[in-house]
């Protein structure tokens, strides 16, 4: 049932997501670290590529190279065929394959014809055997276009083999022993088979210098990129995370100060522009809860605001005055502990809590309360409690306490403060007819002292002043009303008496101010529900301030009519003097809120005690002032149709009163 504010507090710093777990988080903290990491990957998988690379193009440089060897190879021995088939040395041919089978690197030579019968071979096991196999797909016959060498590789054990068929084309010279060339393109074909080649190894110079200088070069480059980012990346990003850091821990002083002309740089100098601007902006939120702090401080009833979860974020001194207790030991309680010593929220069943019924009813409300001390003696209080809502949707109560006995006193305090304004005319009701009494005694003692006053004239004298008492009981009586302490329970009340009283009392106030007095529609039976002192209160009030509205003289107008179909009346009271500023119109009826045109300064309660009470009798007052045309206070009261004892005032329906 209680509020305040919490105390400033550094906003909460989070932990790292990697700190306390494992190498993942371990790596996962630290940028460096995620770059080198990351260079280290980029570096494995360069090297792989280029491995890869340098296999690939090594293979293909052996095989190359072994491809070109063999057809020069075999070139080489298709012209001393040519010579040895011109000599017809088939001696000599058979020679030449044995030699050439002999060649490192040649494991086979073979000499076959274009329809696939070997005739020569390096060995003699495979003369007349058939290489029908070796020569499929080559065009040897005529019409075909001259054939070229077919060199084909073949997977084996400790390597591919390399296999070359390579026809030896007829020449015109040849025509005597194998025809014309046109018929018999070919005379023959040199099939060469040569041993395994590791043309997957890295066994060459050339390709290990190409790694070693590849796998140098990405070393080189992982170096100065690491020592790049280290420098123009990492550690400016770290100089900015743990100004970051500091700044989120309540260091508003933190800064990066770089100077680097980079987009790193641009960014910490953004921060440090951003950290100027929250340092400023949180002075300035501090200077605005000071000012705030100060102006509730200021205000001479306790005042609380209470979030939805009963905690107080904001009070002021009046309040921890009223309980005993510190101020800040108040803010970020729950306030049925501060207030009532409970450890749960008070129970609505058994009382009016003020945060309870907002969550109901977003409405104000208005309750009695008793609250504990710090000493444990027991306060009573009387709470206004309203609702609002920030920007973010979060709804607040705001309440303001009164206790009973400041009430009480405030209260008598007004009450003789009325009476104190109505002495000048209680005065003139009593002193003449007091005149009046004392010339009428000194006739009577004259005339008796003398002899020569007849009894009918002394009669009248008596009668004089019999009646004259009779006005000065009836001021004092309506004196006595005035001053009368309030009922709890409404009753009915004449409006024409309690208004014809009040007038009565301010009648001499109306001639020294110069000030004509209209009524119309208050009929003589007219009752209404309220308490007689208080209502003569509220009038005296309102006519009382109407008088001051007018220093130079006007008129003021009470004029009823009914309302909400009978069930309620409604008394205007309207004058024509200045009227009422408009800034000053939400104001009026505050608290010790005054404003006089005369210049002369009141108590400031009268329009507040008049607004509580109309609510009490559950009615309502209203202003209505438009600027330079004067000021109407209308109350609604509700009607009472019983009837009052037979004592009729003056007849105010309808005429006017000087």
């Amino acid at each position: 049932m209680t509020a305040s504010t919490a105390p400033d507090t550094p906003p909460s710093v989070d932990t790292p997501p990697g700190r306390g777990g494992g190498l993942r988080a371990w790596i996962a903290s630290s940028l460096s670290r995620q770059l080198t990491l990351g260079l280290m990957v980029a570096l494995l998988l360069s090297a792989g590529l280029l491995t890869a690379l340098a296999l690939a193009v090594s293979r293909g440089a052996v095989r190359a190279e072994h491809e070109a060897a063999a057809e020069r190879m075999a070139h080489l021995f298709e012209a001393s065929l040519h010579n040895a088939m011109l000599k017809r040395d088939l001696d000599g041919l058979s020679t030449i394959l044995s030699a050439l089978g002999q060649v490192p690197g040649v494991t086979q030579a073979r000499l076959a014809e274009p329809r696939g019968t070997v005739r020569f071979a390096s060995r003699p096991q495979a003369v007349g055997g058939s290489a029908g196999e070796q020569l499929a797909g080559l065009c040897l016959t005529a019409g075909c276009a001259p054939p070229t060498p077919r060199l084909t590789w073949h997977p084996g054990e400790t390597g591919e083999r390399l296999h070359i068929a390579y026809p030896v084309l007829n020449q015109a010279r040849c025509a005597g022993c194998h025809g014309a060339p046109a018929q018999h393109p070919v005379n023959g074909v040199l099939l060469l088979d040569f041993a395994p080649v590791a043309t997957t190894g890295l066994g060459q110079g050339p390709t290990w210098l190409l790694l070693a200088v590849g796998l140098l070069s990405l070393g080189l480059f992982a170096a100065l990129m690491s020592l790049t980012l280290r420098r123009r990346v990492a550690r400016p990003l770290g100089q900015l995370a743990r100004a970051a850091d500091r700044l989120a821990g309540g260091e508003l002083a933190a800064r990066v100060d770089s100077r680097a002309p980079d987009e790193l740089g641009r960014v910490s100098r953004s921060f440090d522009r951003m950290a100027e601007r929250i340092d400023h902006t949180v002075g300035a939120l501090r200077e605005e809860r000071r000012f705030l702090q100060t102006l509730i401080d200021a205000l001479p009833d306790p005042v609380l605001v209470i979030g939805p979860d009963f905690r107080i974020r904001l009070a002021n001194q009046a309040y921890a005055r009223l309980l005993g207790h510190e101020l800040p030991a108040v803010i970020g309680q729950c306030c049925h502990q501060v207030s009532r010593g409970l450890n749960e929220p008070c129970p609505s069943t058994l009382l009016t809590c003020p945060v309870a019924e907002m969550r109901l009813r977003p409405e104000p409300v208005h309750s009695l309360m008793t609250l504990r001390r710090a000493d444990g003696g027991a306060v009573e209080v009387d709470i206004e409690a309203a609702p609002f809502t920030t920007g973010g949707g979060e709804r607040y109560t705001v309440e303001v306490m009164r206790p009973l006995d400041r009430s009480i006193r405030f209260s008598q305090q007004q009450r003789l403060s009325t009476i104190g304004l109505l002495a000048n005319g209680v005065a003139h009701e009593i002193h003449n007819p007091l005149a009046s009494i004392r010339l009428a005694l000194q006739a009577c003692l004259r005339g008796l002292r003398d002899g020569d006053m007849p009894s009918e004239e002394l009669i009248d004298y008596l009668r004089l002043v019999d009646t004259e008492i009779d006005r000065c009981v009836l001021t004092t009586q309506r004196l006595l009303q005035m001053s009368q302490a309030p009922s709890q329970e409404l009753r009915p009340v004449r409006l024409e008496t309690a208004l014809g009283d009040v007038l009565a009392l301010l009648g001499e106030e109306f001639r020294a101010r110069r000030v004509t007095l209209q009524l119309g529609g208050i009929a003589p039976e007219e009752q209404v529900l309220g308490d007689e002192a208080e209502l003569r209160q509220v009038l005296v009030n309102l006519i009382h301030n109407a008088l001051h509205a007018m220093p130079q003289g006007g008129q003021v107008e009470i004029l009823a009519e009914p309302a909400e179909a009978g069930a309620s009346l409604r008394l205007a009271v309207r004058d024509n003097g200045c009227g009422i500023a408009p800034q000053d119109l939400p104001l009026i009826f505050m608290p010790f809120f005054s404003r006089r045109v005369d210049g002369q300064r009141g108590t400031g309660l009268g329009l507040a005690i008049c607004k509580a009470t109309m609510e009490r009798f559950g009615g309502s007052i209203e202003v209505s002032s438009p600027p330079g045309q004067g000021s109407t206070f209308t109350l609604t009261l509700r009607r009472a149709p019983a009837a009052l004892p037979d004592n009729p005032g003056p007849d105010l329906s309808s005429r006017p009163v000087p």
